[in-house]
């Protein structure tokens, strides 16, 4: 059976901010799936800072496929959308150049995170949820319009399984991430599966 490695390029939702790191949702799916998974989060990226660093990573790590998860620190700092999704869209053209399959993570949703110590320059915790929701629909829609594997990480989420922040996966939350990223790889990449 050929080698699969499945890189994860992200944020605080992929790096496993404020949990034993052994529970993180890509650490669980390694272990369940028994193939490397490499995480490539930092806490606080935005998807320009993911794009930075996204071809050092592709050549280092050599992977098969590539997870990309970002945008939520981009929302929370005002950057428009469009701006967001073309930082995407060139981690995935990079990707295919590299002949590496780019499957997009839809971020989880935000419970109306707790910002009040917030500066002007940041999105404030309702309108902060909002925004998320606007922008995991417009993902979606990208994804089907040019026929990109998606892991819908928050599809159907609840808020328990968020720290209390609003924002970040607790340890239930990463078990749960990490069961949606398993049920979307059956369909991408079914030959992990075979036994």
């Amino acid at each position: 059976m050929k080698k699969y490695k499945i890189a994860c390029m992200g944020d605080s939702l992929t790096e496993g901010y404020n949990i034993d790191l052994t529970y993180r949702w890509t650490d669980l799916l390694q272990k369940d799936l028994g193939i490397e998974i490499i995480n490539c989060g930092i806490s606080g990226d935005t998807t320009a800072g993911m794009l930075s660093r996204f071809q050092k990573m592709l050549l280092e790590h050599q992977p098969t496929h590539v997870i990309i998860m970002g945008g939520t620190n981009d929302l929370w700092h005002k950057l428009p959308d469009q701006f967001i999704i073309s930082n995407i869209m060139a981690m995935i053209r990079q990707a295919r150049h590299q002949n590496i399959i780019p499957i997009i993570g839809i971020p989880p949703p935000s419970y109306e995170a707790d910002t009040t110590n917030a500066s002007i320059l940041f999105r404030e915790g309702t309108k902060l949820a909002l925004h998320i929701d606007m922008f995991r629909e417009k993902l979606k829609q990208l994804a089907i319009e040019d026929n990109f594997p998606i892991i819908d990480f928050g599809s159907k989420m609840p808020d328990f399984y968020f720290l209390n922040d609003g924002i970040h996966p607790n340890e239930s939350g990463q078990e749960f991430m990490k069961e949606k990223a398993k049920a979307a790889l059956q369909t991408i990449i079914p030959e992990i599966f075979e036994t």
